[in-house]
């Protein structure tokens, strides 16, 4: 089939929505000839007051108190929620502020529709029910109640733990394909860690350590820095994402500092991956299925309660991550893990197992299948 037309739809909350977003776009184009792709924030059809209020509620609730909105995230996954005030209220929001996003829908015509993130996606899914096939894409390891709208047409899990949630929830079968979380076509054959490494322009063979808080840079950031800025004779690269007040701080404290690197938000992320020794990051869906193709060993660090702590618990339960429960002693348990050559080589098959850098050419491939 060629000339297919796709509309990919995020919420610009997080980073990884969005990057799992253009992923699938690009694999439309990377797999099927003349393919066009429509990849927009649903936020953008929404009013002034309902975007910068969902988006800057979600970003300051986690930063500031981050056990409220694990609260909220466990007591809404229950069937009950569907129908509860909370659900309600964000349904009749979406209903009140997306018309244009249906009629540029309708402009676009597309073949097929896709949501990464749910805000807007149950009002599309029952607005296209019959006339075309909408899909919600999970963008972390395990799935939320708020995903399983049955007006979807089909979903694309990240791991058979997911579709046995949607099995308990009455949906199986076909409809439920255990895809993986869509990355970049570049995980297909990622850089190496020379290639990593003549990227970032590190010289020499000095260990290398890339700490990463999220998209938002939130949790202990800075006390895994500290600890891991006292080792002798390595590098870090401290990502703080779109973080400023983060970026400033660490800035300003290792200015001068020859072995600490203080970013803000890079472009480039399969060289820095390649090029560390280890990676300690938070438990991200998008982020850490991207590392899980590079295979550079992953520590896990301050899951945010609620969907990173799934997906930590998911990635320890199959030994393809180790965690830093301490963060100002991070260095010593990175040290302890990284010395231990067996457990290591334990910890790279267990992440190449589930690896999964063909997602986004699964869900091309279904796609089609299920349009025809």
């Amino acid at each position: 089939m060629s000339g297919i037309k796709v509309a990919v739809f995020y919420a610009s909350v997080g980073t990884g929505h969005k990057s799992a977003a253009k992923a699938i776009s690009d694999w439309f184009r990377r797999e099927v000839p003349g393919a066009e792709t429509m990849c927009v924030d649903t936020l953008t059809y929404a009013s002034p007051l309902v975007r910068g209020l969902y988006a800057r509620s979600y970003l300051e609730m986690v930063r500031r108190v981050p056990q409220l909105w694990g609260y909220l995230y466990e007591a809404m996954d229950t069937p009950d929620a569907i129908d509860g005030f909370l659900a309600t209220i964000n349904e009749l929001t979406e209903r009140l502020n997306l018309r244009k996003l249906l009629l540029a829908l309708a402009e676009f015509d597309p073949q097929a529709v896709f949501f990464t993130h749910f805000f807007g996606a149950s009002v599309v899914a029952d607005a296209l029910q019959g006339q075309r096939p909408v899909f919600y894409v999970n963008t972390d390891f395990l799935s939320h109640i708020f995903h399983r709208n049955l007006s979807f047409s089909g979903w694309f899990v990240a791991s058979d733990e997911a579709k046995r949630q949607y099995a308990a929830d009455g949906i199986d079968g076909d409809r439920v394909v255990v895809s993986g979380i869509p990355v970049d076509p570049i995980y297909l054959s990622p850089p190496t860690r020379e290639e990593g490494r003549r990227f970032l322009g590190i010289s020499g063979d000095s260990p290398m350590f890339l700490v990463m808080g999220g998209g938002i840079g939130v949790g202990p950031f800075s006390e895994v820095v500290d600890s891991l800025s006292q080792l002798d004779g390595c590098l870090v690269f401290a990502l703080c994402g779109n973080n400023k007040n983060l970026f400033e701080r660490l800035s300003e404290r290792y200015r001068g500092h020859e072995r600490v690197r203080v970013l803000g938000f890079v472009s480039g992320m399969p060289y820095y991956y390649a090029a560390a020794d280890a990676v300690i990051m938070k438990p991200g869906g998008l982020s850490t299925s991207e590392l899980l193709c590079v295979g550079s060993p992953l520590i896990l660090w301050g899951p945010i309660p609620g969907q990173e702590q799934r997906n930590s618990d998911y990635l320890l339960d199959r030994r393809a991550a180790r965690m830093v429960f301490e963060p100002r002693r991070a260095a010593e348990k990175v040290k302890e893990i990284l010395k231990d050559e067996g457990a290591l080589t334990d910890l790279r098959t267990n992440m190449a197992r589930i690896a999964r850098p063909d997602a986004g050419g699964a869900i091309v491939r279904h796609t089609l299948e299920w349009i025809r």
